[in-house]
């Protein structure tokens, strides 16, 4: 649903994903980036459907919200550094 590339000091919050297909927010080759508060929801047995995944990215944090899919709640691809989760529920 939402793809952040390359992208430097960005905070996504406040916001809501329903029924992605595949990953409902990636965040790739990316530089402190914030993501607090968001909903993400896709039905239990909605395969291959990852809630938050980041790759290639450094100094990413992910706080305080609500993620229910079918596959991962949050994926971890190569290159990922000084990545923060707290407060997430999955």
């Amino acid at each position: 649903t939402l793809v952040f590339q390359k992208v430097r000091d960005v905070l996504v919050t406040g916001t809501t994903s329903i029924n992605s297909q595949l990953f409902h927010i990636v965040i790739d080759g990316s530089q402190n980036v914030r993501v607090d508060r968001v909903d993400i929801v896709a039905p239990n047995a909605s395969p291959n459907t990852d809630g938050i995944h980041v790759e290639d990215s450094t100094g990413v944090t992910l706080t305080n919200s609500n993620i229910g899919t079918g596959d991962d709640c949050i994926s971890i691809g190569q290159g990922t550094q000084n990545l923060w989760i707290e407060g997430i529920k999955c």
